[in-house]
């Protein structure tokens, strides 16, 4: 994808430029300390990120989190991909929004203004 000019909106507020997704997912955490397990939708960046001790270093793929539910997200991942390829034969310019409401992970678009 050619998507330079399209940014995704992250759970945070930041920013993901959308040509440097390598995978949508969907997944479940674990529920720990009396907390309930949570669902979320993340995207991973074509980037690295380690972390670790001094005895010992991990490096994985960095996620970022779009939305986080209670129940699975069904067809979030699907519903932001076709999005993605629908704006890039558009050669779009903007900010990808993502909002949850009471039945679903919804996906929007905020083109730039011309200037």
């Amino acid at each position: 994808m050619t998507l330079n000019q399209v940014w995704i909106e992250t759970q945070d507020h930041g920013l993901v430029r959308a040509d440097q997704v390598v995978e949508v997912l969907a997944h479940q955490t674990t529920a720990f300390s009396g907390k309930p397990a949570r669902w979320l939708l993340d995207v991973a960046i074509a980037v690295s990120q380690g972390a670790g001790t001094s005895s010992q270093w991990n490096v994985g793929a960095s996620h970022r989190t779009l939305a986080q539910t209670d129940d699975e997200p069904h067809g979030a991942a699907h519903r932001l991909v076709r999005l993605l390829c629908q704006l890039d034969t558009q050669d779009a310019a903007g900010v990808v929004t993502v909002r949850r409401d009471q039945t679903a992970i919804k996906f929007g678009f905020d083109p730039f203004a011309a200037s």
